[in-house]
């Protein structure tokens, strides 16, 4: 496993705003001056630094004003992985979807330390913190894949409360979940995680989005409360469960799409490169 990693290398994120800050990094700062990527033209008596005096825009200047460049500074930005391990993570039908948590989360860690970016982690379950990280620039990817995870208990508590927590600039949170959440939950902590930036990982197993349309008992299980019931299967029950998940996630997207969110969605395994590729198109 640990030879994979070096996968993630390929990930990247970009904020659309710059960022406030003197540490170097990889990311566009606001502070303009000295940098490495030029800014845009300004009078030399709004930013006074006759070293990066623009000889060429200050002859053509019809009333003669002289002109300095500006450049951008880079600094960098915490990368935050928020985990969601309530009880449904550890529900299995197609996909070890708590394993797949476990590497993601090992993956951003990998992927920061070689963008040069502090890691921090929270794992929550329920009302429950399982584990809390505070921010390094050490590798800790390596250690992440033995990462005791034991899904358990149900809703945001302790997601929502985490997010307050958190500072507000200079951040960027990845949410991983399952979201199994009812639209309520997720409104809620979409709205304590704002304004900083989120970036929303759906993990998905495809056995729960296809009900056997088989005739038979089944023993099903609620993956949040633990709670069992023997059904009836027929293939009028199986269309009816498929129906009632594909309305329930169409909702859970349009809280998502209401805060801006399109979530990159991974189901039953993770393609390493498809997940660079929807991470840099991803609106952040």
């Amino acid at each position: 496993m640990n030879a994979q990693l070096h996968l993630f290398d390929a990930l990247a994120w970009r904020l659309t705003q710059g960022l406030p800050g003197l540490r170097m990094g990889a990311h566009a700062g606001r502070i303009r001056g000295a940098g490495e990527s030029f800014a845009d033209i300004a009078p030399l008596l709004a930013h006074p630094d006759p070293r990066r005096l623009d000889l060429r825009r200050s002859i053509t200047d019809p009333l003669g004003v002289l002109h300095v460049r500006r450049f951008q500074t880079r600094t960098d930005l915490r990368l935050h992985v928020a985990l969601d391990a309530s009880a449904s993570l550890g529900a299995v039908a197609h996909a070890d979807r708590a394993g797949l948590a476990r590497l993601l989360a090992a993956g951003f860690a990998q992927a920061a330390r070689r963008a040069r970016d502090p890691f921090s982690l929270t794992v929550c379950a329920g009302d429950r913190v399982l584990h809390d990280q505070p921010p390094t620039r050490r590798s800790l990817a390596a250690d992440l894949l033995d990462l005791p995870l034991a899904p358990a208990g149900r809703g945001t508590a302790a997601l929502e409360a985490m997010a307050h927590d958190l500072p507000q600039e200079r951040i960027l949170v990845v949410l991983i979940s399952d979201f199994e959440l009812s639209p309520d939950e997720l409104a809620a902590l979409l709205a304590a995680l704002r304004p900083r930036p989120v970036l929303s990982v759906w993990l998905r197993d495809s056995g729960f989005d296809a009900p056997s349309p088989r005739l038979g008992l089944a023993e099903l299980c609620d993956p949040e409360t633990g709670r069992r019931r023997t059904v009836l299967t027929t293939p009028r029950w199986a269309a009816r469960q498929a129906q009632l998940l594909r309305d329930r996630q169409a909702a859970l997207r349009r809280i998502l799409a209401e805060h801006g969110l399109s979530p990159i969605e991974i189901t039953d395994s993770i393609d390493v490169a498809e997940l660079a590729a929807s991470l840099s198109e991803a609106p952040l």
